[in-house]
């Protein structure tokens, strides 16, 4: 007769043990990390896909959080700022106030570009065909543009580029899945904020509530899915 043995539980070894600390230190860090930058991104006043939009910027570059609410703080357009900062910060591995400064020295975003020698190719990512308005003049401009030479968009071209790159970046979506989203009128501030409505929220100040859309304003890492 054969016997029946009750499987017991391995007790957890001490190396799993510290690698499950691990893990919920880094989930504790990334919770208070942007709690912080939540709480600053309400005392802007800015309507929920606005904020909601800053919030999903700064976990896409996660900067370190006194220097992302420093930034925040002193940018002068900060929904349209703060994605460029970020983005050219990582690109020229600079730190995000030295890109700041050199923009509160009312420099254009195409001087500060050239300046740091980033190739505007970082605005264009995943774009291999003309994307159509808002997006198709800078880009037939820099398709036609010889490498090398001095690039200049407008300052609004380059926070619209920027933001596309945020939005597919951080869904992992090719940047024409938001194009044709804003072809249906829906801002890349909406595209994001309805895919992470919710997520962002204070302890001290209670759980968000949506006020509504924005306002159209027009407007990483590769992009692999459609």
């Amino acid at each position: 007769m054969s016997e029946c043995r009750i499987a017991r539980p391995r007790p957890l070894t001490a190396a799993r043990f510290v690698a499950a600390l691990a893990v919920a230190l880094a989930a504790s860090v990334v919770s208070a990390r942007a709690g912080v930058f939540y709480d600053a991104t309400l005392d802007l006043g800015l309507r929920d896909d606005a904020r909601i939009f800053l919030n999903v910027t700064n976990d896409y570059f996660a900067p370190p959080p006194a220097i992302a609410v420093d930034v925040l703080q002193r940018c002068p357009d900060p929904v349209n700022d703060y994605p460029v900062i970020q983005l050219l910060a990582r690109t020229s591995r600079r730190s995000p106030q030295d890109i700041l400064r050199l923009r509160l020295d009312r420099e254009s975003w195409s001087d500060i570009m050239f300046r740091l020698n980033i190739s505007p190719a970082v605005l264009f990512a995943g774009l291999d065909r003309d994307p159509g308005p808002p997006y198709g003049k800078a880009w037939g401009y820099w398709r036609k543009h010889p490498r090398g030479e001095r690039f200049e968009i407008r300052d609004r071209d380059v926070y619209e580029l920027a933001k596309l790159q945020v939005a597919a970046g951080y869904h992992h979506v090719r940047p024409y899945t938001i194009i044709t989203e804003r072809n249906r009128g829906i801002t890349v501030e909406q595209y994001v904020a309805e895919r992470n409505r919710g997520r962002y929220h204070s302890r001290d100040r209670g759980p968000e509530k949506s006020k509504g859309h924005d306002k159209p304003k027009g407007h990483g890492h590769p992009h692999d899915n459609n």
